[in-house]
């Protein structure tokens, strides 16, 4: 378990982190989400102890915290944060870094050549990693952690460079880390992906963590919560609220609008199938708010009635 307990984080006077805390348990993937310089790489940085909060502490395992020098070599066994690009050594091999880092952290040697395996890895392991292209390196740098096996895993834009073919096989092994009972803390842009992998996922908005899930009543249901209706025209949307009194619709930059539906029964959503076929509007669709659409309504110009 890792708890953040009122982290307080300020740079020239302006608020990075205010007041955050939450609680983060075993066999949970973390999705973290917000636009670059809101707070993702700073929290991570803090709970790696590599930025040092104004106040607040981080917990790890009920017990441990950064009180001593002893303590932060005891947390750095039990967490780790996958390395950048920029932490390679061109001048040696992809396996001779995996070694490092199974020798770094004492974990099973065995990790190695099965990592190796499951990346697709082995035509290239033993090459200087000074010859691999970005995908390679990213992938070089996500085995590093993998085999560094700790309880606790952060990954900064982890599908950075990655096709989306590697991009699934990397969402695979996280997925089975999950299942081996590990933390998993990713900060992504890749939207689609993240909310398909993560148990829960926070936004940044004005210094704090904002869980997904208490932004609107449309996400994380498995249910109807929303209709998406592509350009939706003001006229058209005053006649839906005449017919629809009360009923809420966000309009997306990306030209989408969401109808909030999570309170109609089956006869009320038959009924706006019926409005929209006599307002000639085909483009349309059941289901729930999206991480995108999240991201949009919380990053990006939207209308709100």
């Amino acid at each position: 378990m890792i708890e953040l307990k009122n982290i307080n984080v300020q740079f020239s006077g302006r608020d990075i982190l205010k007041d955050v805390s939450e609680t983060f348990q075993p066999g949970e993937i973390i999705g973290l989400v917000a636009p670059n310089g809101t707070g993702k790489s700073t929290l991570m940085n803090v709970i790696m102890n590599y930025v040092k909060p104004n106040s607040g502490k981080v917990v790890v395992q009920e017990k441990y915290q950064y009180t001593s020098k002893k303590n932060e070599v005891k947390i750095h066994q039990l967490v780790s944060m996958m390395p950048e690009q920029s932490d390679l050594y061109n001048h040696l091999s992809g396996k001779e870094h995996l070694r490092i880092y199974c020798s770094m952290w004492n974990s099973n040697p065995k990790l190695i050549d099965q990592t190796i395996k499951d990346l697709g890895m082995d035509s290239y392991v033993k090459k200087r990693t000074g010859t691999y292209s970005l995908g390679m390196r990213q992938r070089l740098c996500f085995a590093m952690q993998i085999v560094s096996d700790t309880p606790i895993m952060l990954m900064d834009e982890v599908m950075n460079g990655l096709d989306p073919n590697n991009v699934e096989l990397i969402s695979s092994i996280l997925l089975k880390k999950k299942e081996e009972g590990k933390i998993i803390i990713v900060a992504s842009h890749l939207l689609e992906n993240l909310e398909k992998i993560s148990d829960r996922v926070f936004l940044f908005k004005d210094a704090q963590l904002i869980n997904a899930n208490e932004i609107t009543s449309g996400y994380g249901k498995r249910e109807i919560t929303t209709v998406r209706v592509k350009d939706l025209t003001d006229a058209i949307k005053e006649m839906f609220y005449q017919e629809f009194p009360n009923t809420e619709i966000r309009s997306l930059s990306s030209g989408i609008s969401l109808v909030d539906v999570s309170n109609y029964d089956l006869e009320q959503l038959a009924r706006i199938v019926i409005f929209f076929k006599e307002h000639h509007i085909t483009d349309f669709s059941y289901g729930n708010v999206t991480l995108n659409d999240l991201y949009s309504m919380y990053y990006l110009e939207n209308v709100k009635r």
